[in-house]
């Protein structure tokens, strides 16, 4: 059976929607729609000169969840995803949730497990506690800062759960990228495009700040799911049948001591410049197409400091884990300088457009399926 059925389940129009986003303060780093008019830009510019450049906004309005069972459900559940611009004018996937019973709109990431959301977006300010003030830093050099807390949370109608939340009431630049997206206090994911990430992935070491969402939901509907990140039509599908799922290539997930399903490893060649081994991430919140994350710097590129870019170019590029094998043609890498025993192979949103990943939590098994072994920026 094929997943191109799905197309008639899923409208382009409620997928690529030009969302404008609601600023009131600085402009000056934001990308709008092209279709944008001259004279609100020209007004917010003059507000915001007024104003001392105020970064007081709405919270961002969910779309209305389209849902739907696949074959009265035998196939799953079908959530379709929303393309959306970001900080830079990049893409991003949207979710619309309900935390708490409010409706929100967060980014969906697969390479962070949890949720966290902006404070000031949540409907009430007494949660229970679920944890101490944590850190995350993200890719594009923000950080984001607050404690854990537990809510219940919806998605799809699906019945509430009980989960531990970050409670964001920090965003700021990390150390070694002080005018990041998110130097004046706010990022598009965090802000005036979402009010927050929605965490699906796999555990990884340093980050057991909150409980993965899909694997909460009652009656195991989200202990196995598929994620379709193309832009023409993303989607989400819960419990997909093996039927679906039969053409996917499955690698094994690293359990840990604590029972944590983690990424599989996988390897990267960049060309004749390097090959590089280490936990392989997919991340669809994530900017860059391939991103190497290593605590030694290659001989090619010269080292810097944590977090700081050592190299970003266009290479020939192969991404392996087991027997599975993609092919990237003049793709684009950048390589960055990791903590000590940070390395990953990270790849993003633009990196995934033509694969389709399976978390399979029930067997710790990823699978990845793709209709071409080789695929070109060109293409």
């Amino acid at each position: 059976m094929s997943l191109s059925f799905l197309s008639s389940v899923l409208s382009s129009p409620s997928l690529l929607r030009a969302r404008r986003a609601r600023l009131s303060g600085c402009t000056d780093r934001r990308a709008f729609p092209r279709r944008r008019s001259l004279a609100p830009l020209l007004a917010t510019a003059v507000f915001a000169v007024l104003s001392g450049c105020s970064t007081t906004f709405p919270t961002p309005t969910p779309p209305a969840s389209t849902a739907a069972l696949i074959n009265g459900g035998a196939d799953g559940l079908l959530i379709p995803l929303h393309v959306e611009r970001a900080d830079e004018d990049h893409a991003r996937l949207g979710l619309p949730v309900q935390l708490d019973g409010k409706p929100l709109y967060v980014a969906l990431d697969t390479g962070t497990q949890g949720v966290r959301v902006l404070k000031s977006a949540l409907p009430g300010a007494d949660y229970p506690n679920a944890g101490p003030v944590s850190s995350l830093p993200l890719a594009n050099g923000a950080q984001i800062s607050g404690a854990a807390v537990t809510l219940p949370m919806s998605v799809a109608g699906l019945k509430t759960a009980q989960i531990a939340v970050q409670a964001v009431d920090l965003v700021n630049c990390q150390a070694t990228a002080r005018r990041c997206v998110g130097f004046d206090g706010y990022t598009g994911e965090f802000g005036w495009a979402f009010s927050g990430l929605f965490g699906i992935g796999a555990a990884q070491p340093n980050d057991s700040c909150c409980t993965q969402p899909l694997r909460a939901l009652g009656g195991n509907v989200g202990q196995r799911y598929l994620v379709h990140a193309n832009f023409a039509k993303p989607y989400l599908l819960l419990s997909p049948s093996n039927a679906l799922t039969k053409d996917y290539t499955l690698l094994p997930m690293v359990v840990a001591q604590d029972g944590t399903a983690q990424w599989p490893r996988g390897c990267v060649n960049v060309g004749d410049k390097m090959t590089f081994c280490a936990p392989l991430v997919f991340a669809t919140a994530s900017t860059d197409m391939i991103r190497i994350e290593t605590d030694k710097a290659p001989d090619w590129t010269g080292d810097d400091d944590v977090g700081k870019v050592l190299k970003r170019g266009n290479y020939d590029a192969a991404v392996g884990s087991g027997k599975w094998v993609h092919r990237y043609d003049d793709a684009q890498v950048t390589i960055v300088k990791a903590k000590p025993d940070g390395n990953r192979i990270v790849i993003g949103l633009m990196g995934m457009q033509k694969l389709d990943v399976l978390f399979d939590f029930s067997r710790s098994e990823l699978g990845l399926r793709a209709a071409s072994a080789r695929e070109s920026l060109t293409q």
